[in-house]
């Protein structure tokens, strides 16, 4: 930290600038005991780079505790393309945050790729904030990707913002909160906009109902293009075999899926179909019941062409399940696939953001240690007959 009234010789800027044009990338969290940035060093420094003090800054992460949230403009030169920002005292003024959208809206009229942003704020505050984060996202016409961790979405219109602003989105990952199975299909409407760029949806939603139909879901069915696709959802998830089917149709290239509900509504067996119209896809995870009826090798009709992982989320497989569902998983898998069990369940920005159930799950010993006996008495009768 730097005394606002010290003075600072002109080889000491020659040598800040020599350094600052050479700087792509920030992070500044200012909950760290080093990590306060000078007022004065920050007026100084503006004298000396009236366009920025890190004029080719292209990634910014700052996360901020305490008041002055204003510092961050002068780190937003013409060049940034990539922002993160992250409010973590719940108790600043909704109001001071209002007006740094407005100053981070003019600053950086269209040149955002990336925007990322996140508050501690009460899920009341975070609606109050809301018509200032439109009118910021209404602003970046070139967002590609769009990340709202630990930030509640309560009206489409936040979507709508994105989507209606940035005709090549790849990439929407938000929390939907406190919603009705209309407004949750509301929301997804808008996402559907941008049907012909979107590659990647991550979504956790609260709906008030307990069940989630794919009759609830089915403007995601108008994205084609989509590879990646995470839905967490508060209440249990109803798939039936033909819902699968239209899903697979519709998601040609989808390559990963995670589908985690609060309570087990896809019944085990169904992996198969998912087997049958998934053909590219390489990690898989989803909380099944296998309380049903599991098929034995000879019913089982496809088998997985791509995948490389699979996770179950949330299950429990007693003694008396662990033969058959190991011999249905190895038939439907194949001797590649690596079968995991999670049950750990990840906060929702790192749900949103890169946390992967197939990171944090494991191998059950059991499971593998019957599936690959499995795969060896198949091997034996193959070399017998």
């Amino acid at each position: 930290d730097l005394d606002p009234d010290c003075v600072l010789t002109a080889q000491s800027w020659e040598l800040f600038k020599s350094y600052a044009t050479r700087v792509r990338s920030i992070t500044y969290d200012d909950d760290e005991d080093d990590a306060v940035i000078s007022t004065g060093l920050i007026i100084q420094a503006l004298a000396v780079h009236p366009g920025g003090i890190l004029p080719n800054l292209r990634a910014l992460h700052w996360q901020v505790y305490e008041p002055g949230l204003t510092q961050i403009l002068a780190f937003c030169p013409p060049s940034l393309e990539r922002l993160s920002l992250h409010i973590g005292n719940e108790y600043l003024e909704v109001d001071s945050v209002k007006r740094l959208l407005s100053g981070l809206s003019f600053f950086l009229a269209n040149r955002l790729k990336f925007f990322g942003f996140g508050t501690a704020f009460s899920i009341t505050d975070n609606g109050i904030l809301s018509a200032s984060l439109n009118a910021f996202l209404n602003n970046q016409s070139g967002l590609l990707e769009v990340k709202l961790p630990y930030y509640e979405i309560q009206d489409p219109a936040t979507i709508s913002a994105v989507c209606q602003a940035s005709p090549k989105l790849r990439t929407f990952c938000g929390e939907i909160q406190d919603v009705t199975k209309k407004t949750f299909r509301e929301a997804l409407v808008e996402l559907a906009r941008r049907s012909a760029s979107l590659r990647c949806i991550r979504l956790i939603s609260e709906p008030h109902e307990e069940e989630i139909y794919l009759t609830d879901m089915e403007p995601m069915l108008q994205l084609p293009v989509v590879e990646d696709i995470r839905l967490w959802l508060s209440c249990r998830l109803e798939l039936r075999s033909i819902d699968i089917q239209q899903m697979g149709q519709a998601w040609k290239g989808l390559t990963s899926l995670i589908l985690r509900s609060r309570k087990p509504g896809i019944p085990l067996p169904h992996l198969a179909t998912f087997a049958q119209w998934f053909p590219a896809l390489q990690q898989f995870a989803a909380r099944f019941n296998c309380s049903e009826y599991i098929p034995s090798a000879d019913e089982v009709p496809s088998r997985f062409k791509s995948l490389r992982i699979l996770t179950l989320l949330d299950v429990w497989i007693t003694d008396y399940q662990m033969p058959r569902i190991a011999e249905f998983l190895a038939i439907v898998c194949g001797p590649k696939v690596e079968v995991r069990i999670d049950r750990y369940c990840p906060d929702s920005g790192g749900f949103i953001d890169e946390v992967l159930p197939w990171q944090t799950g494991c191998e059950d010993a059991k499971l593998r240690d019957r599936m690959d006996a499995f795969y060896r008495v198949q091997e034996a009768v193959k070399r017998v007959d």
